[in-house]
């Protein structure tokens, strides 16, 4: 009889391995600023832009910051300005 083994030929995923733990969410938005991070994938920059519009149409007083990462993933760098900057942080990449 032989013997078989079989691996899992699936490679864990970057993003799990690099996941930062989610903050408490703020009760509102109002008054908030809002940085939108864009890592420089194709379309990501149009869907933030259009999230920064509606969320500055639906709160009061909203201040939205938009960071260019330039490269995935987005270098800490601009993580931690945008975190020192902002209330809130949206991330997006697209394709």
């Amino acid at each position: 009889m032989h013997l078989l083994e079989v691996k899992n030929p699936v490679a864990q995923q970057r993003g799990v391995i690099s996941a930062f733990s989610a903050s408490e969410r703020p009760d509102t938005l109002d008054n908030k600023t809002v940085g939108l991070i864009w890592s420089g994938t194709h379309g990501g920059d149009i869907a933030l832009k259009r999230a920064g519009e509606m969320l500055q149409e639906r709160f009061e007083n909203v201040s939205v910051n938009f960071y260019t990462g330039g490269n995935y993933p987005t270098p800490p760098a601009i993580v931690q300005q945008a975190g020192e900057e902002c209330d809130v942080i949206v991330g997006a990449t697209a394709d």
